[in-house]
């Protein structure tokens, strides 16, 4: 059996490519597969998938563990990823867009609810101004992206702290590249940690209150909409409702967090999982668009049969020209 360490190494490449892989699927189909009438809508979908894309991509390329000193304002980063190959300029570039993900994430939830909402009682908007929408509930996470890089220090300014807080880890021999934060109460972090932790419970609530709201509203209009538009919004629904659900899966990495910033508990596999556990939400958050939008489901059943004959041709060719 691999020792676990190795098997968390496995599941960031494994998890991290088969989530850019299945984004990508998602973009291609929603590109070349969306029916004229939902093309508006498709701009939040594209927005969803360019933004899982990218933090898997990034996921895979710092692969993070997160050591957190406990009742302390010191953060220590070390980069197991393709990061530790191109410098440690880029390390910290990639943790602030992999980080800057999260919110932008959650920001995108409450605009499609509030959109299918919207939709319910007006006319539906322009992908311009959809686009325009988007950029502009950016701007928060933009702004998180600029900031936070450059005040992730170098080896030669954490490894004290490090030595400091964690002499059994003997980070100064550690198989990765060694950065960190020495302190949290600066601009930039205060900002970062209030905009990743500080909107989700508010949001969250605003987006099952939009959710019922919506409920609520397709029932009463059931007669007035056509199958198609029942069928089209029970759909999307599904598909919001599902995403809403999977990111509480950073709900362990939050508790990880908490455990080793109270001094619960500390170990190392908790520093792996805070981040190791939130790749699901990337990695499985496509096919709530791929399995329950019929356009994208019929494009991935269909390539799906389409390898399956492929495969049983060549099967037979590797038949005729044995037995041959």
């Amino acid at each position: 059996m691999l020792p676990w360490l190795d098997m968390i190494y496995i599941w960031h490449v494994l998890g991290s490519s088969f989530g850019c892989f299945a984004n990508l699927l998602l973009l291609y189909a929603v590109f070349t597969k969306t029916p004229r009438q939902t093309k508006t809508y498709a701009v939040l979908i594209i927005n969803f998938a360019i933004t899982d894309f990218t933090e898997c991509l990034m996921d895979l390329f710092i692969q993070l563990r997160f050591i957190i000193t406990p009742f302390d304002v010191t953060l220590i980063y070390v980069f197991h990823g393709l990061c530790r190959y191109t410098g440690s300029t880029t390390c910290k570039i990639g943790l602030s867009i992999f980080y800057h993900c999260f919110p932008h994430n959650v920001w995108s939830l409450l605009l499609s609810f509030s959109y299918r909402y919207y939709v319910l009682h007006h006319r539906q908007t322009s992908r311009r101004v959809l686009v325009l929408i988007i950029l502009i509930i950016y701007i928060p996470s933009f702004i998180q992206a600029m900031i936070y890089w450059p005040t992730v220090v170098d080896r030669e300014i954490i490894l004290p702290y490090a030595d400091q807080y964690f002499p059994q880890y003997n980070l100064s021999h550690a198989d990765g590249l060694l950065a960190g934060i020495p302190t949290i109460k600066d601009f930039a972090s205060i900002y970062v940690i209030f905009h990743l932790c500080g909107p989700i419970f508010p949001i969250y609530v605003t987006i099952f209150v939009l959710r019922h709201k919506v409920m609520k509203n397709l029932l009463r209009k059931t007669e007035m909409l056509s199958k198609d538009s029942k069928s089209y919004h029970s759909q999307i629904l599904k598909c919001l409702t599902i995403q809403a659900i999977i990111p509480m899966i950073f709900v362990i990495g939050v508790i990880s967090y908490l455990s080793a910033q109270l001094g619960i508990f500390t170990h190392p596999i908790l520093e792996y999982s805070i981040f190791a556990c939130t790749l699901p939400m990337p990695m499985f958050s496509p096919f709530t668009y791929l399995l329950y939008i019929r356009p994208y489901r019929m494009f991935c059943s269909r390539l799906l049969k389409r390898n399956d004959v492929e495969n049983s041709q060549a099967e037979r060719s590797k038949q005729v020209f044995s037995t041959g």
